[in-house]
């Protein structure tokens, strides 16, 4: 055996908390934000919206949008402010700068 030991931490983090500083330090946590803001989209609009659209990617602070016809797309656009205060409320401020939608 070895004369030296890998010192146990004091303190035992989670899971969660450990991949999110090793992504953090490959450049990843960016990434992983994004996703989890897709994948809180029926969360923030309710099962009845999410019903009739998809959040699909977020690219440089812009959330994208598919919905079933253009009477969603001009319904949702008037909630657009409201929709990026329960992002920026769930993940932080500036994640969800805006959002665009478009249909099938």
């Amino acid at each position: 055996m070895s004369s030296r030991r890998r010192r146990r931490p004091d303190v035992l983090r989670p899971t969660g908390e450990i991949l999110h500083s090793v992504l953090g330090s490959l450049g990843l946590s960016g990434r992983l934000r994004e996703r989890e803001a897709l994948e809180l989209w029926t969360e923030m609009v309710g099962p009845d919206i999410a019903g009739r659209s998809e959040a699909l990617r977020i690219r440089e602070g812009v959330l994208y949008v598919r919905v079933e016809s253009a009477a969603w797309r001009q319904e949702l656009s008037f909630l657009k402010t409201t929709i990026i205060g329960r992002f920026d409320e769930a993940l932080g401020s500036g994640l969800v700068k805006e959002i665009r939608f478009t249909q099938h």
